[in-house]
């Protein structure tokens, strides 16, 4: 029996805040075997079974309008139906919610096999459920047996829960059911406003033709990872909304509407790319390759974001991936630095992914000249360690440097360098060097940058230097101006 004994369920949460008509509700349930192992379940996992429930609920009948009676047996009621898109047909009368009176619980149970929903307008009054003077009772009718459940139509304004019940390796056994309640179901919000956006006149063909030229669309974009979507940093933005269930969706219409041909993303998590992002895309006509951070304490598998960059299979096909990890980087370089504060203040975690993609025709690639470097990064974000971020970007760039320059490999170099236009990062990048005297380079306390050459020989062109001063990739209560970037070598 020992052997056979089912898990305990040490604990049940939904993760959504809020539910939302068709957003899927993801519930955490953590639990425990006998020998003492823990674990999260998941899809896979056969150790709990799961059913979710809608509430239908009641409450003690008001006696200020005085004594009512049962529809069922014609007792005095002490329930009453606050469900106002609910009829009872009993014994061929029809009543409504404000006559649907009752003795007992049994006795609503019993009635409500004949009930009928009817459409209830969005401005229909909702069930007192929050009237202190009633006593209320749930009542629960049972709408999936899946660990994910995504709210219907028929489930706007009710509450949901989730019932975990452990069952042990043969079935034969059953444990201590652990249940979870959510909000009321919030309906389906009108879907967010197509973003305006500012035509580029082509300065040659949409495919790729010998002899000539070729051009594709390409698109960055930061995702926002849900580790960095939190009530704190978004105030002004409902808990609902910062949900990656709810904001996934939105993210991957809005990316597809656009049909880039090369797309470089910033702050995927790992689970959310393996789990939803590289599905989807494939499914779309899109290959892609992903970089993690290099944060080992997260996990290989866990929480941590990276970059990504995916390409249409019908315009590309991959030649090369490579990652540079600026961790990796300083740390084989500490003997340059003349103390260890530096090295300690380049161990920030942020990696590069650089991609060598050739277009194709008919699925196969067209030749060597038909070849370009694509890469992304995110850059150190904290605003006070502009020597980190120069860094940063003068090792990705000397990187680049070597790599495409004795090829003759043309470089789109993307993503989120969290610099604006007067920084030493955008000079670094504009001009192929920056001063030294930038007032940004003036505080170099650690001796990061005692032995950097702030040069490089790419002919980098800005692709957003023509939309203007109004032009913002960023737009936040507390923040609006550029910080992500899309370059490309001028003569190739």
């Amino acid at each position: 029996m020992l052997a056979d004994s089912p898990p305990v369920v040490v604990r049940a949460e939904l993760l959504n805040s809020v539910p939302i008509e068709g957003v899927e509700i993801e519930p955490y349930v953590l639990i425990q075997f006998p020998n003492g192992q823990s674990r999260q379940v998941n899809d896979d996992d056969d150790s709990v079974l799961f059913k979710w429930l809608r509430c239908e609920y009641t409450a003690s009948s008001d006696t200020q309008d005085g004594p009512k009676t049962c529809i069922m047996t014609g007792k005095a009621a002490t329930m009453q139906c606050l469900l106002p898109d609910v009829t009872f047909e009993i014994n061929g009368v029809t009543y409504t919610h404000e006559q649907a009176y009752f003795a007992s619980v049994d006795e609503f149970a019993k009635a409500w096999q004949f009930h009928e929903r009817h459409h209830r307008d969005a401005d229909a009054p909702k069930p007192r459920r929050q009237d202190p003077s009633r006593d209320f009772v749930n009542v629960w009718q049972e709408i999936g047996q899946s660990r994910v459940y995504v709210p219907q139509k028929q489930d706007v304004g009710r509450i949901l829960k989730l019932e975990c019940t452990p069952i042990s390796q043969s079935g034969l056994y059953t444990g201590k059911a652990v249940s979870a309640e959510s909000g009321e179901v919030m309906a389906a919000p009108r879907l967010p406003p197509v973003r305006t956006m500012i035509e580029v006149p082509p300065t040659g063909p949409n495919s790729f033709t010998p002899g000539g030229k070729a051009t594709f669309k390409v698109m960055s974009y930061n995702c926002l990872a849900d580790i960095y979507a939190t009530p704190q940093v978004y105030p002004y933005t409902p808990s609902w909304a910062l949900a990656w269930n709810y904001r996934k969706r939105n993210l991957l219409r809005e990316i597809l509407s656009y049909k880039p041909d090369v797309l470089a993303l910033q702050e995927v998590q790992c689970d959310h790319y393996k789990e939803f992002l590289e599905p989807e895309f494939r499914a779309a006509g899109y290959e892609g390759v992903y970089k993690q951070k290099t944060r080992e304490s997260m996990g290989q598998d866990g929480k941590m974001d990276g970059c990504a960059i995916l390409y249409r299979k019908s315009r590309f096909v991959l030649v090369e991936k490579h990652a540079l990890e600026f961790n990796h980087v300083a740390m084989s370089r500490a003997k340059q630095f003349k103390s260890d504060k530096a090295l300690q203040c380049l161990l920030k975690d942020n990696v590069a992914l650089v991609l060598v993609l050739e277009m194709a025709q008919g699925g196969q690639g067209v030749g060597m000249s038909a070849r370009v470097c694509v890469a992304t990064t995110h850059i150190y974000q904290n605003q006070g360690f502009p020597n980190v971020k120069i860094w940063q970007v003068m090792t990705l760039v000397r990187e680049l440097e070597k790599f495409t320059v004795p090829r003759q490999l043309p470089l789109v170099l993307t993503g989120d360098f969290n610099s604006q236009h007067d920084s030493a990062v955008y000079e670094f990048l504009q001009r192929n060097g920056v001063n030294m005297n930038h007032s940004e380079l003036q505080d170099d306390s650690a001796g990061i940058l005692d032995s950097a050459e702030l040069r490089h020989g790419l002919s980098l062109r800005d692709s957003y230097m023509m939309l203007g001063k109004d032009f913002c990739s960023n737009y936040t209560s507390a923040f609006v101006g550029v910080l992500d970037y899309i370059w490309h070598t001028a003569e190739r």
